[in-house]
């Protein structure tokens, strides 16, 4: 798998993880679901986010809350080291226009995936507009 190929799947899963907070029935069984941790600050404090969706910006579920998060603007930085060669790097931005007031937050998040072909990594940052939790 090419390292172009294998940012662009990590990103649309960050893209989708990007979308922050919750909802009451946690997408977590879904067949293209995603679960990943976040940091975001505004008080929201370490999240684990649901993801399910095929959207750059698709909503967020808080797990074990009726919160939901909407991303509205992505930065990543990504690399990857083949198995016995050197790392390739990538630093990626997507937004759109986001909400001028309101619930807002930024998130950070890290991930990392090893397998035979090599170790990927990928730092990101999210901002984010939420719903008030119920």
């Amino acid at each position: 798998m090419s390292k172009r190929m294998l940012v662009a799947g990590v990103v649309v899963l960050m893209v989708l993880a990007g979308g922050a907070v919750g909802a009451g029935a946690d997408p977590v069984n879904a067949k293209k679901g995603e679960i990943i941790e976040l940091e975001c600050d505004n008080g929201l404090g370490a999240l684990t986010v649901a993801l399910n969706g095929n959207g750059e910006y698709t909503p967020g579920h808080v797990i074990g809350s009726t919160q939901v998060g909407i991303p509205y603007a992505f930065h990543f930085e990504s690399s990857f080291t083949p198995t016995g060669g050197e790392t390739q790097t990538d630093v990626e931005d997507l937004a759109k226009p986001g909400p001028k007031n309101g619930r807002l937050a930024t998130c950070t998040f890290h991930l990392e995936e090893q397998n035979d072909e090599g170790l990927f990594v990928l730092d990101g940052i999210v901002s984010i507009s939420y719903t008030k939790a119920r």
